[in-house]
Protein backbone atom coordinates (compact mmCIF):
# COMPACT_ATOMS: atom_id res chain seq x y z
CA UNK A 1 0.00 0.00 0.00
CA UNK A 2 1.39 2.93 -0.98
CA UNK A 3 1.55 6.40 1.13
CA UNK A 4 -1.23 8.10 0.07
CA UNK A 5 -3.41 4.92 0.03
CA UNK A 6 -2.35 4.45 3.40
CA UNK A 7 -3.11 8.18 4.30
CA UNK A 8 -6.32 7.78 2.71
CA UNK A 9 -7.55 4.67 5.08
CA UNK A 10 -5.88 6.60 7.97
CA UNK A 11 -7.68 9.99 7.48
CA UNK A 12 -11.06 7.96 6.70
CA UNK A 13 -10.50 5.69 9.96
CA UNK A 14 -9.76 8.86 12.10
CA UNK A 15 -12.44 10.76 10.80
CA UNK A 16 -14.88 7.76 11.81
CA UNK A 17 -13.52 7.58 15.13
CA UNK A 18 -13.81 11.05 16.08
CA UNK A 19 -17.38 10.34 14.61
CA UNK A 20 -17.78 6.96 16.63
CA UNK A 21 -15.88 8.76 20.24
CA UNK A 22 -19.23 8.06 21.33
CA UNK A 23 -19.16 4.44 21.10
CA UNK A 24 -16.94 2.23 23.14
CA UNK A 25 -15.15 0.93 19.96
CA UNK A 26 -14.56 4.44 18.57
CA UNK A 27 -13.61 5.79 21.57
CA UNK A 28 -10.75 2.93 21.90
CA UNK A 29 -9.51 3.77 18.83
CA UNK A 30 -9.67 7.76 18.83
CA UNK A 31 -7.67 7.32 22.04
CA UNK A 32 -5.28 4.72 20.16
CA UNK A 33 -4.66 7.67 17.72
CA UNK A 34 -3.89 10.50 20.13
CA UNK A 35 -1.64 8.15 21.72
CA UNK A 36 0.32 7.73 18.75
CA UNK A 37 0.33 11.63 18.02
CA UNK A 38 1.82 11.75 21.61
CA UNK A 39 4.04 9.52 20.80
CA UNK A 40 5.06 11.00 17.16
CA UNK A 41 5.74 14.10 18.99
CA UNK A 42 7.62 13.19 21.96
CA UNK A 43 10.22 11.79 19.33
CA UNK A 44 10.56 14.90 16.80
CA UNK A 45 13.28 17.48 17.76
CA UNK A 46 12.39 20.58 15.47
CA UNK A 47 10.72 21.74 18.33
CA UNK A 48 6.97 22.16 17.54
CA UNK A 49 4.50 21.86 19.86
CA UNK A 50 1.72 21.61 17.70
CA UNK A 51 1.15 17.97 18.76
CA UNK A 52 0.75 18.65 21.69
CA UNK A 53 -2.54 20.72 20.90
CA UNK A 54 -3.27 17.76 18.76
CA UNK A 55 -3.17 15.29 21.43
CA UNK A 56 -6.22 16.97 23.29
CA UNK A 57 -8.37 17.28 19.67
CA UNK A 58 -12.24 17.33 20.76
CA UNK A 59 -14.18 14.22 18.32
CA UNK A 60 -16.79 16.34 18.39
CA UNK A 61 -14.98 19.27 16.79
CA UNK A 62 -15.14 19.20 13.01
CA UNK A 63 -12.75 22.30 12.67
CA UNK A 64 -10.23 20.07 15.41
CA UNK A 65 -10.60 16.88 13.83
CA UNK A 66 -9.99 18.58 10.21
CA UNK A 67 -6.84 20.11 11.74
CA UNK A 68 -5.46 16.87 12.96
CA UNK A 69 -6.28 15.05 10.28
CA UNK A 70 -4.15 17.30 7.62
CA UNK A 71 -1.27 17.14 10.38
CA UNK A 72 -1.36 13.21 10.13
CA UNK A 73 -0.94 13.68 6.01
CA UNK A 74 1.74 15.98 6.59
CA UNK A 75 4.11 13.88 9.25
CA UNK A 76 3.21 10.75 7.07
CA UNK A 77 4.18 12.02 3.79
CA UNK A 78 7.27 13.49 5.95
CA UNK A 79 7.92 10.25 8.13
CA UNK A 80 8.17 7.17 6.54
CA UNK A 81 8.30 5.65 10.15
CA UNK A 82 5.39 7.05 11.06
CA UNK A 83 3.49 6.74 7.77
CA UNK A 84 3.72 3.09 8.87
CA UNK A 85 2.66 3.40 12.25
CA UNK A 86 -0.51 5.28 11.16
CA UNK A 87 -1.29 2.65 8.43
CA UNK A 88 -1.08 0.10 11.51
CA UNK A 89 -3.65 2.01 13.29
CA UNK A 90 -6.05 2.74 10.62
CA UNK A 91 -5.93 -1.43 9.59
CA UNK A 92 -6.56 -2.44 13.26
CA UNK A 93 -9.18 -0.01 13.90
CA UNK A 94 -10.97 0.51 10.40
CA UNK A 95 -12.94 -2.42 9.78
CA UNK A 96 -14.77 -1.83 13.21
CA UNK A 97 -14.99 1.68 12.42
CA UNK A 98 -16.85 1.06 9.18
CA UNK A 99 -19.17 -1.61 10.48
CA UNK A 100 -20.52 0.52 13.23
CA UNK A 101 -21.07 3.79 11.22
CA UNK A 102 -22.59 1.95 8.60
CA UNK A 103 -25.91 1.53 8.03
CA UNK A 104 -28.84 -0.41 6.13
CA UNK A 105 -32.33 0.71 4.71
CA UNK A 106 -34.11 -2.07 3.06
CA UNK A 107 -37.18 -1.09 2.20
CA UNK A 108 -40.12 -3.04 0.60
CA UNK A 109 -42.66 -0.93 -0.65
CA UNK A 110 -44.82 1.50 -3.26
CA UNK A 111 -46.43 -0.94 -5.45
CA UNK A 112 -44.01 -4.10 -5.01
CA UNK A 113 -45.60 -7.17 -4.71
CA UNK A 114 -43.83 -10.00 -2.49
CA UNK A 115 -44.76 -13.18 -2.77
CA UNK A 116 -42.31 -15.22 -1.11
CA UNK A 117 -39.58 -14.52 1.52
CA UNK A 118 -37.94 -11.37 1.93
CA UNK A 119 -34.52 -11.10 3.04
CA UNK A 120 -33.29 -7.59 4.56
CA UNK A 121 -29.66 -7.43 5.81
CA UNK A 122 -26.27 -5.83 5.87
CA UNK A 123 -23.53 -8.08 5.44
CA UNK A 124 -23.85 -11.35 4.71
CA UNK A 125 -21.30 -14.19 4.27
CA UNK A 126 -21.92 -17.11 2.93
CA UNK A 127 -24.79 -18.74 1.07
CA UNK A 128 -28.69 -18.25 2.25
CA UNK A 129 -31.05 -21.39 1.73
CA UNK A 130 -34.54 -20.71 1.75
CA UNK A 131 -35.35 -23.73 0.66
Amino acid sequence: MDVEAALALATTAASAAAGGAATAAGQSAWESLLSLVRRVGGRRRDGESEEGRLSAVDPADSEQVRVLTGWLGEQARADEEFAALLRGWAERHAPVLRAEHSEVHNTVSGSAQVSGPVIQARDIQGGINLG
